[in-house]
């Protein structure tokens, strides 16, 4: 059986891709805030190092005791109500619309890839897109049940999920449609390509700077770090709405004689 063209018309992805934007960073940034504003318990000293198995490395240990009161990282808006209402509704609409975002671009790009004749390889790509985007989807949705203050290790293999899928998504995505979107440009002369390849690598770059805080014990900066790979990954999201303004007139594969 064929599979279908399109999930859902160019509209109807447009407002999902917006609004997965608005409500993923909506939600962190609003939870953000009110955990620094809340004070209380936010600001008293919290060890959670007896949660790492016994025998790990002591500086994991060290990362997870915070004597001044939570960090600034994402999930610390994840602990205490009311933020915590708003930081797990967040999270789990954004999951699910990762996943619908991904089976949708996976349907248009398959299409395209099979009317311009893209190669087996670009098609390889596009199902990691898919993979990729299902991971971080259910792990967004995941994360919400696993509070790191009473799940720690469950919580950090959701996070690495959503951490390490959102630059291979972007790479996966780049890559199966790097033809397609060729000539695309955005904001002016800014090929469309450029910027999800500046993405990736500040998302890839963020990561590595977080890790490497973590393991110096400098929590805030690891927490800035976290910061500009979430908005990286949102951003990769947005280059998607180019695609959508092509779509609605003269179709993806016209952009490109081949997609090879």
């Amino acid at each position: 059986m064929a599979l279908p063209d399109r999930l859902v018309s160019d509209e109807l992805l447009r407002k999902a891709v917006i609004a997965g934007f608005v409500v993923v960073l909506g939600a962190c940034i609003v939870s953000q805030v009110m955990l620094q504003l809340g004070g209380g318990p936010r600001d008293e000293p919290m060890d959670l190092s007896s949660q790492f198995p016994a025998g790990s490395n002591d500086s994991l240990g060290s990362a997870a005791v915070f004597p001044d009161g939570l960090p600034p990282f994402i999930s610390c808006g994840g602990v205490f109500y009311p933020e915590k209402a708003v930081f797990d509704l967040g999270l789990a609409l954004g999951g699910f619309l990762f996943c619908f975002l991904g089976i949708a671009m996976f349907l248009r790009t398959e299409s395209s890839l099979r009317e311009s004749g893209g190669s087996n390889w670009r098609r390889g790509a596009n199902v990691g897109q898919l993979a990729s985007a299902c991971v971080i989807g259910v792990s967004m949705v995941m994360i919400t049940r696993h509070p790191f203050d009473v799940s720690l290790m469950m919580h950090l293999f959701y996070a690495m999920n959503i951490f390490y899928g959102s630059f291979i998504w972007g790479t996966f995505l780049t890559l199966s449609r790097s033809r397609l979107d060729g000539e695309l440009t955005c904001r002016g002369n800014w090929k469309l390509n450029t910027i999800r390849w500046s993405m990736v690598a500040a998302g890839f770059i963020s990561f590595v700077l977080m890790s490497v805080m973590v393991a110096n014990g400098n929590l805030t900066l690891a927490a800035f770090f976290e910061w500009t790979l979430t908005f990286a990954a949102e951003g990769q999201a947005l280059t998607i709405l180019p695609i959508l303004a092509l779509t609605g007139s003269k179709g993806e594969a016209s952009t490109v004689a081949s997609a090879d």
